[in-house]
């Protein structure tokens, strides 16, 4: 991770759920594995219009979940869910590729340097033409057969086909917050962030055999959040890139 503030977009109250000013948030779950607590999101790409968010239509870096809601909302639209979309710079450039509605904004970055993203294998999450999601290492991005309409790349891996990444140790005592995404084999996406320190090789257990999911992507450390309608951000904070999930205003 490359730049780092505290925050946590809910509050644990146990095994029952957790706090909030709407407590009807019934598509953001609580789930408990290895005596570890974790936020989890199930979206479906198929059916419902996941986006990657950077800038406003003015380019100005929209930095947080109150200003992609008010670019949303904008447009006549409302946005049900969103989360931090992966590392990013000071002065909140991607650090990796980051495609939008089919325009590379930011390019893809094959370095070898210290920190977690640059941790090999490292990946990138996308949304095809098909709406079909993935995870892929990196280094074949550039041969997919189906144009990336939505993609953010970062680091680890956290699996990929099946296997965790060769480098976490269960007993590691690196534990912090952590945000990750995965894929699992019925092309659904999984989005889950612990609400407690965990290590990478439990958080990327809890990916592969918790939520069955075969490849999965690690997006950040203690910056993580998720945003639902009702809940309240207890601490301010900024983001790069984030995803944000859309759907059309209903008609009066």
């Amino acid at each position: 991770m490359l730049k780092r503030a505290f925050f946590l977009a809910v509050v644990w109250c146990g095994s029952h759920g957790f706090a909030a000013e709407n407590p009807s948030t019934e598509e953001l779950h609580t789930v408990q594995y290895w005596n570890q607590h974790y936020l989890v999101r199930i979206v479906d790409p198929k059916t419902e219009d996941l986006r990657l968010f950077w800038k406003d239509d003015q380019g100005n870096i929209l930095h947080d979940f109150a200003g992609l809601k008010k670019l949303v909302e904008a447009k006549g639209e409302k946005l049900i869910f969103a989360a931090n979309a992966g590392m990013f710079e000071p002065d909140c450039r991607p650090v990796g590729l980051l495609v939008q509605n089919g325009n590379e904004t930011s390019p893809l970055n094959l370095r070898d340097a210290p920190g977690n993203f640059y941790m090999k294998p490292n990946g990138v999450f996308l949304i095809n033409e098909k709406h079909e999601a993935h995870i892929v290492e990196s280094s074949i991005y550039t041969v997919l057969l189906s144009p990336a309409v939505w993609a953010t790349q970062s680091g680890p891996l956290l699996t990929n086909d099946a296997t965790m990444h060769p480098d976490f140790l269960e007993g590691s005592t690196n534990m912090k917050i952590r945000s990750g995404v995965g894929v699992r084999r019925d092309g659904t996406i999984v989005f889950a962030l612990s609400t407690q320190p965990v290590n990478l090789y439990h958080f990327a257990a809890f990916f592969l055999a918790g939520l069955k999911c075969p490849d999965a992507l690690y997006l950040d450390g203690d910056i993580s959040a998720f945003y639902a309608p009702g809940i309240k951000d207890p601490v301010p904070h900024t983001f790069g890139p984030m995803f944000g999930l859309v759907e059309k205003a209903k008609s009066p």
